[in-house]
């Protein structure tokens, strides 16, 4: 039986999972050592948040709500219940391909099956996360991804070119599609059209707009040639002004690609140098917009985003926090994205991932409808976004003492501590945007040795890492505390992956 996540009810905290057993209030105060403000956030075990300092005014993450279809109401309004409890204030909401436009059906009939495309609770979602105190940011990207990239499906004349002069590539990330030519009349009124239609008539009550420029593809037609952001800036000058007019307050958040005239990463070609209008929240990423602290002066809120809580662990989501503090950005928005899509492309190349349901940050033991966000690898790192973007410069071993207390209560062990480090690293090993780690998944592994790629060190790696999780597993089967029950069943549940056939992967030759 696949393990649960610990499910917390205001009555009576109840322990899901195999061979569980219920634990009253008052047991779960004594065996943890946390109040009862743990329980009254409902399933999840984070303590309230302590009231924030101002290392970073904005506070919250970056999540691809349209790639998350099987997600309805009651599992978003938990999700923003954990991001208030880790002293979040702001979401941005990736929204296109999410919701059921009228005027261009296309751009959501690859996510038909999405809960908010069949049922369109977006304005009660927003309207919950203004009770918790969150902001929420409706994203998309101009002339590309989700849902806009649908649009040549019907009018292919609006493809972006190559600089070869061929039509650009079908590219994504669930939703398959062609960047559009900017520098078509057609592609600007349809980008206006769209946005006008998402932010104005569908979700009025929303907070302001995340314009996420492409990182992996612009057009190099004669008229897009040497002046592609420009072009681009067309488009979101005028969005943000027709948001200012009806919202003076909106944030529109905008990526440096207009204004710093510096090469953009990726795409060797210069970045426009159009005026600023202070206005403009700045989005910065390590990949595709790098930190521009001229620029970050020039703006009265600037956000800095990376992959940390999606991907890695509580120390790269320590640099990250530390990073957009020494550039004097005022938000920390990184990446979580729980991904729960079934892929109909060969995802990263990876032709075993075809007709696979994602597992939301690789946890291959939850249901599809199943909110990922109190799963314990995935709490450590929430924690430690939650304590860093406090604290950035928090010592290591305070954090550990923390995340001992929060997890085990306040007599934590080392031991216990340095154990669920270690699995939430496993966990985080080698993981991508759409594959779990190898140590937890065994298609993953096999896709590996039929490429040739599973050699004899690295095979005797993943033997060597199961026996650490053995060992993990061991240490506390027989613990009655719920976070090392907790730890136990996750560890055992790895080990369980690795029997039968796919032993035979590992097997030493």
């Amino acid at each position: 039986m696949a393990p649960r996540s610990i499910r917390l009810l205001t009555s009576a905290a109840t322990i899901a999972g195999e061979n569980c057993r219920l634990l009253t209030r008052r047991a779960f105060v004594r065996e943890t050592g946390l109040g009862f403000g743990a329980l009254a956030l409902g399933q999840t075990l984070l303590p309230a948040a302590p009231a924030p300092t101002e290392a970073f005014v904005q506070r919250g993450y970056y999540m691809t709500f349209m790639r998350m279809p099987t997600y309805g109401l009651p599992q978003w309004k938990r999700m923003l219940e954990a991001i208030q409890a880790d002293g979040g204030n702001l979401l941005i909401l990736w929204m296109a391909g999410g919701f059921r436009s009228k005027q261009f059906p296309i751009t959501w009939k690859f996510n038909q099956e999405h809960e908010n495309v069949r049922r369109d609770f977006g304005r009660q979602l927003i309207a919950f996360a203004h009770t918790k105190g969150i902001r929420v940011l409706l994203g998309f990207t101009p002339f590309g991804y989700d849902g806009v990239n649908q649009y040549p499906l019907e009018h292919p004349e609006l493809k972006a070119v190559k600089a070869d002069g061929s039509s650009t590539d079908q590219f994504g990330i669930y939703c398959w599609g062609w960047n559009l030519c900017p520098s078509k009349p057609q592609s600007q009124r349809f980008m206006r059209e769209y946005v006008r239609e998402m932010f104005f008539e569908f979700y009025p009550e929303a907070d302001g707009l995340m314009i996420e420029s492409s990182d992996y593809a612009i057009c190099h037609c004669a008229e897009c040639r040497g002046k592609f952001f420009e072009r681009e800036f067309e488009f979101v000058e005028a969005i943000s002004q027709e948001v200012w007019a009806k919202h003076r307050d909106a944030m529109v958040a905008v990526y440096p690609h207009y204004f710093s005239g510096a090469t953009v990463p990726g795409f060797g070609v210069a970045a426009a140098t159009k005026p600023f209008d202070p206005r403009w929240t700045l989005f910065f990423t390590p990949h595709s917009a790098h930190l521009d602290e001229k620029l970050i002066k020039q703006a009265r809120a600037s956000l800095w985003s990376d992959d940390g809580p999606s991907l890695r662990t509580p120390e790269a989501i320590q640099r990250g926090a530390q990073r957009g503090k020494n550039a004097g950005v005022t938000g920390y928005l990184p990446s979580l994205e729980p991904f729960s899509f079934v892929a109909n492309h060969a995802e990263e190349g990876e032709k075993y991932l075809v007709g696979r349901r994602q597992a939301p940050f690789g946890l291959r033991w939850l249901k599809p409808d199943e909110m990922p966000l109190n799963e314990l690898p995935v709490r450590v790192n929430r924690f430690a976004y939650r304590e860093f973007s406090r604290e950035p410069d928090l010592p290591m071993d305070e954090f550990k003492r923390r995340l001992g207390e929060m997890v085990f209560g306040r007599h934590a062990e080392p031991q216990a501590v340095k154990d669920l480090l270690q699995l939430q690293h496993y966990v985080a090993h080698a993981r991508t945007w759409c594959q779990a780690s190898p140590i937890v998944d065994p298609e993953r592994v096999r896709a590996m040795k039929e490429r040739g790629e599973l050699k004899p060190e690295r095979a005797a790696d993943y033997r060597l890492t199961l026996e650490k999780i053995r060992g993990i597993s061991e240490r506390h089967r027989a613990s009655t505390n719920v976070g090392a029950r907790e730890l136990h069943r996750i560890a055992q549940w790895v080990l369980d992956q690795w029997k039968g056939k796919s032993a035979e992967l590992l097997a030493e030759r």
